[in-house]
């Protein structure tokens, strides 16, 4: 066997690996399997300009089909992993195919949280990962289609804004008391609660759902205390999971995710993880986490790449994500930690704010909305972790710019 590569998965992490293989000279085989029969598309769009019937799904797509044999990668579309055998250095695949290789880099990404209740096999229950996904869903959002939302994260809020835009009733069913409370500061997260309430978005929330009714199709979302939500059609963005299925067995580290060193190297030798498969203990946050970002895949591909190639690197990138909601962009950088100070700071230009967190004089989060300024300037501060005062972050007369 030649020098060989192995991709598995064909997301923002595994076409970032490849392209940036051959950019650092590989001129081995590089295979890029992919479990979509599609070419491989970004997926931030979906629930936004997909969803709203703004883009074709064709202009998500990363690179064309061309480019990929333009670069020398073999894409191998509709088809995925079933096993990893670390000791002969083999990937079997479910068209029956094994593929042996010199290293293997793991980029399965994720998988969906689904409800396992009555009515949640019904027709008109959705979920949204793929582009499929989001064209399925997009043809059913007509005015005055009820939609309920179960989930009050990501997704379900930008799911929720797209729904409203094309005219559709929308209720966002919460079993925590805030939205986005895993990723969002609690300022923020009633900003944007708000903000959906003046788009005529109702909440339920502190409430869990019991089951679905309908029969032939979905009628209404039935919560725990019996209250009936009444609906067309079901959206369930109820997070995701880190898709290990295919390493079981092969000795490979896990924790939540694969387990990967600051060179996005497993526990075992010449196997590597990135994207959001990958926990990584960041030297800028606390503790271990799973990203999942598009910076975090395509930084993470970028240093598996290097890793293999024999370069000296490690991921030390600040994690930043972002939204879309109606007309407010959220922006954030870093992760807050428990104990933190939060420090509000006004845009006078946008009408937006930001809020900083830090524990003594450093930045460790900053969460933005229409704020692009502020939002670029904690990233760098985090970055260079700079000591800042918080009287300094909250004077929004005072350019933060000077800091840097």
């Amino acid at each position: 066997m030649k020098n060989r590569i192995v991709i598995l998965g064909a997301g923002q992490a595994g076409v970032q690996v490849a392209l940036s293989l051959r950019q650092g000279g590989y001129k081995g085989e590089v295979i890029l399997v992919g479990k979509e029969p599609h070419v491989p598309y970004q997926r931030p769009p979906l629930s936004k300009q997909v969803l709203k019937k703004e883009w074709a799904a064709e202009r998500c797509q990363f690179r064309h089909i061309e480019s990929y044999a333009e670069h020398d990668i073999d894409l191998l579309p509709g088809v995925s992993a079933v096993s990893v055998d670390a000791v002969a250095g083999k990937v079997s695949l479910d068209d029956g195919s094994d593929w042996g290789y010199d290293s293997l880099v793991i980029c399965t990404g994720s998988r969906l949280n689904r409800l396992s209740m009555a009515g949640s096999l019904l027709p008109d229950v959705y979920y949204l990962k793929t582009v499929d996904d989001a064209l399925a869903l997009s043809h059913r959002l007509v005015p005055d289609a009820r939609l309920a939302v179960i989930g009050g994260g990501y997704i379900g809020l930008e799911v929720a804004a797209a729904a409203r835009s094309l005219g559709c009733e929308v209720a966002v069913i919460e079993a925590l008391d805030q939205v986005m409370k895993r990723s969002a500061l609690p300022e923020i997260a009633r900003y944007l609660h708000q903000r959906h309430q003046q788009e005529g978005v109702t909440f339920h929330m502190n409430r869990k759902v019991a089951g679905l009714q309908g029969t032939s199709r979905v009628t209404a979302v039935e919560l725990e205390d019996g209250e009936l939500v009444p609906s067309d059609l079901v959206m369930v963005g109820v997070g995701v999971r880190p898709d290990l299925h295919c390493i079981e067995g092969s000795g490979i580290a896990t924790n939540r995710g694969i387990l990967v060193d600051g060179s996005c190297r497993s526990s075992v030798a010449n196997i590597f993880a990135a994207g959001d498969v990958a926990e990584m203990e960041h030297p800028l946050l606390e503790g271990w986490h799973v990203l999942e970002s598009v910076q975090n895949a395509v930084s993470q591909g970028k240093v598996a790449a290097a890793a293999i190639l024999g370069q000296e690197a490690s991921y030390t990138d600040v994690p930043w994500f972002w939204s879309e909601q109606y007309d407010c962009r959220l922006q954030m950088a870093g992760i807050p930690r428990a104990g933190d100070q939060q420090v509000r700071r006004e845009n006078d230009e946008t009408g937006g704010f930001s809020v900083f967190t830090l524990a003594e004089g450093h930045l460790h989060a900053v969460q933005s909305i229409n704020s692009p300024r502020d939002y670029m300037v904690g990233r760098q501060l985090i970055s260079h972790r700079s000591e800042v005062s918080p009287h300094i972050l909250s004077d929004h007369a005072y350019n933060l710019k000077e800091l840097l």
